[in-house]
């Protein structure tokens, strides 16, 4: 993550402002515009999950807080894949955010489940692998966490095609939305954005 030289997270007050000399999507900026134009409001109306990580993750918030909410989302999409691997890899990031483990036995996991993974049944099992492989790489390198609320979103679309893609995306991506502001409080980016 890379962020522009000189300027205090704390002292920017538009967030796009911010987020774009942060190096955010364009996509991303112009869905956050419609939202709102002010720290609060966008935290608390944003109803994707990936974004809400890109956020807490370029507001550079603890490395372990991100990777528990990164987790919160990925564990959604458990119901679409019985590789156990997925699951003990949520689990044992989950514990190196505690500082239960080290990064090295995540890492263990992540070989494992890429493993296994490759003999995914079907695309939403496939998905809910990346969600949690996500979390796992995640703990050495946090820039990929908000892809564990992707891949969930993905994975639960994917199970639905015949439901309603359309309801089954909106749902996914605000469930992992409203978990990570469950992980990751409003207050807490309020004191690292200054409000």
């Amino acid at each position: 993550m890379t962020k522009a030289p000189g300027k205090s997270l704390t002292r920017e007050r538009d967030p796009l402002r911010f987020l774009e000399a942060q190096g955010a999507q364009r996509d991303v900026l112009d869905g956050l515009s419609a939202i709102g134009a002010d720290w609060h409001t966008l935290w608390h109306r944003c109803m994707r999950g990936d974004w809400l990580l890109g956020i807490a993750g370029r507001l550079d918030l603890d490395h372990g807080l991100l990777v528990r909410a990164a987790a919160a989302c990925a564990t959604t999409a458990l119901v679409y894949t019985q590789d156990e691997n997925a699951r003990r890899l949520i689990e044992q990031a989950q514990a190196w955010s505690r500082g239960e483990t080290t990064a090295e036995e995540v890492a263990d996991l992540v070989r494992a489940l890429e493993a296994s993974s490759a003999k995914a049944v079907d695309p939403s099992s496939e998905a809910a692998c990346r969600a949690a492989l996500a979390v796992g790489m995640g703990v050495a390198e946090r820039d990929v966490l908000a892809s564990a609320a992707a891949a969930a979103t993905e994975a639960t679309v994917m199970a639905s095609l015949d439901c309603g893609f359309e309801m089954a995306t909106r749902f996914s991506h605000a469930q992992c939305a409203d978990r990570v502001r469950a992980e990751i409080p409003w207050e807490i980016v309020a004191a690292r954005v200054g409000t």
